[in-house]
């Protein structure tokens, strides 16, 4: 069982990269947080495979959760996201130790790609 947790605070596009998710990954056990808090306490809380996460959230922004993230999970593999397609949002991501970038407006097509590629 692959397990995935995503964060994001827009229920709609967490609801759509689930379905994405279970088409390709159909025995997987998929949770949901709405900010960088909750993703924090539940990355905290359990053993994941991959977090996907947004990184504009309320309460606490997603590449501060991932830093916080990478001092007890080093090698997690973590696919950030954004609205923004731009490299420097992409470069900021890596840095803060991201496996992988994706624009949001590229997920619909690109998601399983890059999600495969992470994992490998």
């Amino acid at each position: 069982m692959f397990k995935i947790l995503i964060a994001d605070d827009h229920q709609l596009l967490r609801e759509h990269l689930k379905e994405i998710l279970l088409e390709e990954f159909p025995l997987s056990l998929i949770e949901e947080a709405e900010d960088g808090q909750e993703l924090l306490e539940k990355a905290m809380s359990d053993r994941w495979d991959l977090i996907i996460s947004d990184i504009s959230m309320p309460v606490m922004n997603g590449l501060e959760a991932l830093r916080r993230i990478r001092i007890h999970f080093p090698v997690l593999p973590v696919l950030m996201l954004s609205i923004y397609c731009d490299d420097l949002y992409a470069h900021n991501a890596l840095k803060a130790g991201a496996n992988g970038y994706l624009c949001k407006e590229k997920a619909q097509d690109e998601l399983i790609r890059t999600v495969q590629q992470i994992i490998v």
